[in-house]
C-alpha cells in the first residue's frame, strides 16, 4: 500500500439522531406508548393537542391520558376514541387509522386525524406503540378560503361588469342632482337632492369596496411594526364621536418582531375591526387590543414552531349571534342596519394575501373577538415602518 493511500483519512461516519430533536421537528402531535399501555413520550405537538405536557404525561396508562377522569370531566367520551386505538394495536399488532375525531385541546374541540402503527422487536413481539395526530384546523381553514375564494371570484366577474355599467349612470345622476340643487329654493326639494346625492356617493362607494374586493391586492411588501400601525388606528379612532367614552385597554408583547407586509393594507384591516367594534359599544364599555408570539401551530406547512404573530382585538358589546358567525366574512352578509357586508369580507381577503388568518372566536362573558394571525419571517426584524 502507498505512503498516499495510508495518508488518506477515514471517511466520516454520520452520527446517530437525537431521537427528542427528531421528535420536537414533527409537526403532527406524536405519542409514543410502551406494551402495557403506559405514555413514554411524546412531543411539543402533542402536548398542545392533548393539552398536558410531557412531564405530566409520562408514566400515566393511555386510557388516564386519553379516556380517564380528565377527559370525563372535560367531556364525557370525547378523549376515549384514541386510547381505544392504541389499546386496538397493542393488542392486534397492527397499525390502525381513524379518520377523523375531535380532541380537547388549549384551544378547545380540535379536529385531528389519528393512525397507530405497532413497535416490534427484534423477534416480532410488540414493544409498543406510535400515535400520530394530524391537526385538521389549518386543512380546514384552507378548504373555507379555497370555496371563498371560488365565490370572490365569480362574485369579481359580475362586479367588474357593473362597475362599469353603474358608475356612468351614477355619475350623471350625482352631476344632476348637483345642479338642480342649486337651481331651487325651496327646502324641501333642497332635501330631496341632498339625500339623492348621498345615496349615490354611497352607492358609488360600494361599487368601489368590490372592485377592490374582486381583484387581487398589489401588495408593498416592507418589515411592518404591527404596533406602530395599532397605535395609529387607535390614534385616528380617539378622534372620532363612535369612541365616546369607550374604556380602551392594551397588552402589547415587547417581543413581537417585525412582519412582512403591506402596511397600507394591513392598517386597513386593523382600522376596520376597531371601527367595528366601536360601533358595537356604542360610545361605552370597553376595547382591548393585545398581540403575542404564538408556538406551535402553523399558518403555513413548513414554518417553524412560534413563527407567526397574533393580534386581537375584542370589546365588551353585545356581540355576534351564533347562527351568524359562520357568516361573518362572507361578501353582503352584515350585522349592521345599513352595512354594505364587504369590509370583513375584504379584511379576510387582504389577510389571506398576506399568508394569514382572520377568525371571529366566541369572547367569554359576552362581546365578540376578532384574531388575526400573521407569519413572521426572520429576516425581517429591522428596519420596520
Amino acid at each position: 500500500m502507498s505512503a498516499r493511500s495510508k495518508a488518506r483519512p477515514a471517511p466520516a461516519v454520520p452520527s446517530q439522531p437525537d431521537w427528542t430533536d427528531v421528535l420536537a421537528s414533527i409537526e403532527d402531535g406524536v405519542v409514543v406508548i410502551d406494551s402495557a399501555g403506559v405514555v413514554a413520550d411524546l412531543n411539543p405537538a402533542a402536548e398542545q393537542l392533548v393539552g398536558v405536557s410531557a412531564p405530566q404525561a409520562v408514566g400515566k396508562r393511555v386510557d388516564d391520558l386519553f379516556g380517564g377522569e380528565r377527559g370525563r370531566r372535560a367531556q364525557r367520551g370525547a378523549l376515549h376514541w384514541a386510547g381505544e386505538l392504541v389499546r386496538d394495536t397493542l393488542a392486534q399488532g397492527v397499525a390502525r387509522r381513524r379518520g377523523e375525531g375531535l380532541l380537547r385541546s388549549r384551544r378547545g374541540d380540535v379536529e385531528v386525524n389519528a393512525a397507530c402503527a405497532p413497535l416490534h422487536d427484534g423477534d416480532g413481539t410488540v414493544a409498543g406503540a406510535v400515535l400520530v395526530l394530524r391537526d385538521l384546523t389549518l386543512q380546514r381553514a384552507l378548504e373555507a378560503t379555497g370555496r371563498r375564494a371560488e365565490r370572490l371570484a365569480a362574485l369579481g366577474t359580475v362586479a367588474l361588469g357593473l362597475a362599469h355599467e353603474i358608475k356612468n349612470p351614477l355619475g350623471g345622476i350625482k352631476g344632476a342632482a348637483q345642479l338642480l340643487r342649486g337651481a331651487v329654493d325651496d327646502p324641501e326639494l333642497v332635501h330631496c337632492t341632498d339625500i339623492i346625492i348621498r345615496e349615490v356617493e354611497r352607492l358609488d362607494g360600494l361599487v368601489e369596496h368590490l372592485r377592490e374586493l374582486s381583484v387581487p391586492p398589489r401588495l408593498d411588501l416592507q418589515p411592518v411594526n404591527i404596533h406602530r400601525v395599532l397605535n395609529d388606528v387607535l390614534a385616528l379612532q380617539r378622534q372620532a364621536p363612535a369612541w365616546g367614552e369607550t374604556a380602551l385597554r392594551v397588552e402589547f408583547d415587547p417581543s413581537l418582531p417585525a412582519v412582512r407586509g403591506d402596511r397600507a393594507q394591513l392598517t386597513q384591516v386593523f382600522l376596520n375591526l376597531v371601527k367595528n367594534a366601536l360601533e358595537a359599544l356604542s360610545g361605552r364599555g370597553e376595547l382591548r387590543v393585545s398581540t403575542r408570539i404564538e408556538t406551535r401551530y402553523h399558518i403555513r406547512r413548513g414554518r417553524g414552531r412560534g413563527q407567526f404573530l397574533s393580534v386581537v382585538v375584542e370589546d365588551t358589546g353585545p356581540g355576534v349571534p351564533p347562527e351568524d358567525a359562520a357568516q361573518l366574512f362572507s361578501p353582503f352578509f352584515s350585522t349592521k342596519a345599513g352595512g354594505s357586508g364587504l369590509g370583513l369580507a375584504l379584511c379576510h381577503r387582504i389577510v389571506a394575501e398576506h399568508g394569514g388568518t382572520i377568525a371571529h372566536e366566541p369572547r367569554p362573558g359576552g362581546g365578540a373577538r376578532f384574531r388575526v394571525t400573521l407569519p413572521v419571517s426572520e429576516g425581517d426584524v429591522g428596519n420596520a415602518r
